[in-house]
């Protein structure tokens, strides 16, 4: 099997630095039942007496944190930005997260709600996505081919408090079905300036410096709550035969 070190070669050549620490041990949630319908259910894990299946369970900020210490000056995100290669490393990426988190909790994401993000993928995507669940939420990818409709069902069938989307056009998608998201408090657009102003609409710029007042005392402490037996992400269809299944 594969050492853990094996991501990263020359990891001994640099000192792990426990950039948080919570969550160093992981509780399961008292569970009973294997699989649940319900997003805010914990689930009974299968174990094994020996083997990679006898391994104690990780949260992702536990599976996060762990790839920081080995490989933090490595590489973890290359995106090509105004024609120009950059880098975030594993460090970087790791922070990024834990910025957008407060910026999650300052926006008043509630636990088990989802954070719906509507792009394709790019740096901004990966980081709403392990920040929303850093901060409790639920990560909810949608289709970028999604009609207003099929955006709204998946809005309001994971509660999405807060969505991200990556410019105008999916913005615009948002905007004509507002009106039938009750739990929506905010839309963060990462690509582009915003054509329009409301109170509830943010460029990522402005989103990344929502929680610099919300310390890692209180961020740490939802960390800590997060449990490896719990929902963090909705994956849902792409809904081609009727309503988009999560």
């Amino acid at each position: 099997m594969a050492s853990k070190w094996s991501c990263c070669p020359n990891a001994e050549e640099h000192k792990a630095v426990p950039l948080s620490t919570s969550n160093l041990a992981t509780t399961l949630a008292p569970a009973k039942e294997l699989w649940s319908s319900s997003r805010d259910k914990a689930v009974r894990l299968r174990m094994e007496n020996s083997g990679p299946g006898s391994e104690t369970p990780m949260t992702i900020h536990q599976m996060f944190l762990e790839t920081v210490e080995w490989c933090g000056d490595k590489p973890a995100l290359v995106s090509k930005t105004d024609g120009r290669w950059v880098t975030l490393t594993w460090r970087e990426y790791y922070e990024e997260c834990r910025t957008a988190a407060k910026s999650f909790l300052k926006l008043g994401l509630e636990r088990f709600h989802g954070v719906g993000i509507l792009g394709f993928n790019s740096p901004e995507w990966f980081i709403s996505d392990v920040g929303c669940i850093f901060a409790g939420g639920l990560a909810t990818g949608i289709y970028t081919t999604n009609s207003p409709e099929a955006c709204q069902y998946v809005a309001a069938n994971c509660e999405a408090d807060v969505l991200v989307v990556e410019n105008q056009k999916q913005l615009d998608k948002i905007l004509k079905v507002k009106g039938q998201l009750p739990h929506l408090k905010a839309i963060i657009q990462y690509k582009g300036e915003l054509q329009q102003k409301a109170p509830f609409l943010y460029t990522w710029a402005e989103f990344m410096k929502l929680g610099e007042d919300v310390s890692n005392e209180q961020l740490n402490a939802v960390i800590d709550s997060l449990r490896s037996n719990e929902c963090c992400s909705l994956i849902y269809t792409s809904g081609t035969t009727g309503n988009p299944k999560g």
